[in-house]
């Protein structure tokens, strides 16, 4: 007999291995090389930063699905907190960021397999695009043991290689150059990647075994992990860095070259993107799911409702894979870069968590933890304001869009009450 106790199976080691591979996942890859080229020696201090921050997210969001456990996860913490149009926003904040987060990763996997095959970067991307969208109408299963086996794997690899890099440079001495707020804002904004995913504990919680005591631990310990690994890795990027010949930007795989030699870029290719295949599917085919829904409730166009044989949401996926197409299109005409999709994209995930981390203030219980929250919130929305005037003014105006109306309703209501006691 399947009774609710027989389900909840999950221990501290199996809820962490669920929780590292979504938040490694591909930005270990890409976020390395890139925020250094953004921070330069700051990088690393910048990734303490984040990393610190991450802590208090994970925390944060480990106990609100302590308090609310279920299926529905942050977004039924946000509906509890604020009601349904909250919950809506925070979806639509989500959309926006998977409108254009997945490409950096396509990006990725093309720049990988790009000494192999005579095509530009982004036309690479485009294929891989066409070869993710047939399965994700498919309805292709196993992608998220697949992605937590290569997550794991690319981790390893890494760290061995980071560890090496850190031996054999071990001898040069780095210096900071002056600070510069906008720069040091600016590669804040490109981590906040990084933080992304540790809400995915909540979405499991309903089938945690004891989760007051299994979600601290597996939090605690896929910090840890997630904390050594991006450290180690962006410790390795910024040491190597002035190695490289003038006009070289620096690569992940120059890290891993000292363990693996000529068969390095073989290797990296073939563990990088199967990475990013899964990554992709993950992220599109999850938020595909999400739109449909959202328009079968009638706040999305209807045709996003359309479903397959197999159930696959394929309007909301054809849809999501035109824009991630056109993006790529942008990119290969040099009208945009992959360091600017992921900010535009984190602008929207920031606002996403920020929904998120105030539901928590209103919900758990205790002044110290109210307090860690509302500084979180604080950083965290001081992170967001380097996302660009136009990222800011569409969220904004998805906010008022989107809850204008019961803030309507609450002044018709005062107006009522006040017209009876008159």
């Amino acid at each position: 007999m399947n009774t609710p106790t027989a389900r909840k199976k999950l221990g501290p080691f199996l809820l962490s291995g669920l929780m590292i591979g979504p938040i490694l996942g591909s930005g270990i890859i890409f976020l390395p090389p890139l925020v250094y080229q953004v921070m330069g020696n700051w990088a690393l201090v910048g990734w303490m930063f984040i990393v610190g921050l991450s802590y208090f997210f994970a925390t944060i969001f480990g106990k609100l699905s302590i308090l609310l456990p279920g299926d529905a996860g942050v977004a039924g913490s946000i509906e509890t907190a604020f009601g349904r149009r909250a919950k809506r926003l925070a979806s639509f904040y989500l959309i926006g960021a998977v409108l254009f987060g997945p490409v950096p990763v396509l990006l990725t996997a093309a720049r990988f397999l790009h000494p192999f095959f005579s095509l530009a970067e982004p036309l690479l991307a485009m294929i891989f695009l066409g070869g993710c969208v047939l399965m994700l109408l498919r309805q292709v299963s196993s992608i998220g043991r697949i992605s937590f086996v290569m997550s794991s794997l690319v981790a390893l690899t890494l760290v061995a290689g980071a560890t090496v890099t850190l031996i054999l440079h071990s001898h040069l001495q780095l210096s900071l150059p002056p600070f510069s707020r906008q720069q040091f804002g600016s590669g804040l904004l490109l981590l906040f990647w990084t933080m992304v995913g540790w809400e995915v504990v909540g979405n499991y919680s309903g089938d945690v075994r004891n989760p007051e005591t299994t979600i601290p631990r597996a939090v605690f310990c896929s910090f840890l992990i997630i904390a050594l690994v991006s450290l180690t890795v962006a410790a390795g990027v910024q040491m190597i860095a002035p190695s490289m010949i003038s006009g070289q930007t620096v690569s992940i795989t120059d890290l891993i070259y000292p363990l693996f030699g000529p068969a390095t870029d073989a290797i990296m290719a073939v563990l990088v993107s199967s990475l990013c295949i899964t990554s992709y599917l993950l992220f599109t085919g999850g938020t595909a799911r999400l739109a449909s829904f959202i328009a079968a409730e009638g706040h999305l166009p209807g045709f996003l409702a359309k479903k397959g044989r197999n159930g696959a949401p394929v309007s909301a996926i054809l849809v999501l894979a035109f824009i991630h197409l056109a993006a790529l299109a942008a990119v290969h005409l040099h009208l945009t870069d992959m360091a600017e999709l992921v900010a535009l994209a984190d602008g929207f995930f920031i606002a996403n968590s920020l929904i998120g981390i105030i539901a928590a203030i209103r919900l758990l219980p205790g002044r110290l933890i109210k307090g860690a929250a509302v500084m979180l919130a604080l950083l965290v929305a001081s992170i967001f304001f380097h996302a660009g005037i136009i990222v800011i003014s569409i969220i904004l105006m998805m906010a008022v869009f989107c809850l204008a109306e019961p803030l309507q309703s609450i002044r018709t209501y005062r107006a009522i009450h006040k017209e009876q006691q008159g």
